[in-house]
């Protein structure tokens, strides 16, 4: 009885020990991983911190410089400011420069009075603050501060009447942007942009652009490109110059031809009057071409009376 009572009791002990083992191994098992898993995600947190800090490192403002910024004064209008909107972006972009830093090396040629504005708005918004702004944000408050109310409404102006101009719809589509940006109000929403982009087209293009019923804006300039290259091509515009220039010049054929008329009408109405004056003198002549008769004192008189010879 003892000896299968201690064999019962090693058993059940040898079972706890075995569930013991598999316990902790399951335990020691799953922290392992835990503890993999927690140091790669340290590891890979780490390494984008230190890319974050090398980029940031990597690039300067004197690799934007090598790249040629156009300067940007802010005294030349709302024009020049656009122009050089699309100039620096480029810039921007071959550079390399990250979106993050945009703003610090964009405002980085600032001069004159585009250098005391900015000055002004870092001493507002604090330099964090006003070098945190992105591009967008950059652009939108320089639009406010260098394109004052009058010349807004001079754009609006033009925005209303916006058309494109012979065959030259690259020239419309960068104004209409820059006109979109500036006047935002008349382009609330992407279909009322569209129509009013298609109304600026010519009927050749603006027909099929709006039978294609495009459901973008940036599918509506495409396709405006696309089928004016084709009339370009086809040399659509050219026809439409040279009946253009045939139409101007008929109406100053006709009033030349009609003043020639006239001054020849007048000229041989002055020949006919004074041909008319030339006979009425011709009829004249003899009667005033007959000189007087001149007085002889040793020429004898043939009517004088005897009476009055005597007397002499």
């Amino acid at each position: 009885m003892s000896s299968s009572g201690s064999r019962q009791r090693l058993t059940r002990q040898e079972k706890r020990d075995r569930r013991l083992a598999a316990i902790i191994s399951k335990t020691v098992a799953k922290s392992v991983s835990e503890v993999y898993e927690n140091a790669s995600k340290s590891s890979e947190e780490s390494r984008t911190e230190i890319s974050k800090d090398s980029r940031k490192a990597a690039f300067s403002f004197k690799q934007f410089k090598a790249c040629g910024p156009k300067e940007f004064t802010g005294e030349d209008g709302p024009t020049a400011m656009f122009h050089w909107f699309d100039s620096v972006e480029v810039t921007l972009r071959q550079s390399g420069c990250p979106k993050h830093l945009r703003t610090l090396n964009a405002t980085g040629v600032f001069q004159s009075r585009a250098l005391d504005w900015w000055t002004a708005e870092r001493n507002k918004r604090g330099n964090d603050a006003a070098y945190g702004l992105s591009w967008k944000e950059l652009k939108a408050i320089m639009i406010e501060e260098f394109c004052p109310p009058h010349e807004r409404q001079k754009l609006e102006d033009e925005f209303w009447g916006i058309r494109q101009k012979d065959g030259d719809n690259a020239a419309l589509t960068a104004r209409f942007k820059q006109l979109s940006i500036i006047c935002p109000d008349q382009v609330k929403t992407s279909d009322q942009a569209i129509k009013k982009y298609i109304r600026a087209l010519p009927d050749c293009v603006a027909d099929f652009v709006h039978a294609a019923k495009p459901a973008t804006i940036e599918e509506t300039y495409l396709l405006a490109a696309e089928i004016n290259d084709k009339r370009v091509k086809s040399g659509f515009w050219d026809k439409q110059t040279k009946s253009l220039h045939q139409a101007t010049a008929t109406p100053t054929d006709a009033s030349a031809q009609s003043s020639k008329s006239s001054r020849r009408k007048k000229k041989n109405n002055n020949n006919s009057s004074g041909n008319k004056s030339c006979a009425a003198a011709t009829t004249d002549t003899p009667l005033l071409s007959r000189p007087p008769a001149r007085f002889d004192p040793f020429q004898e008189p043939r009517d004088r009376n005897p009476a009055v010879l005597r007397l002499l």
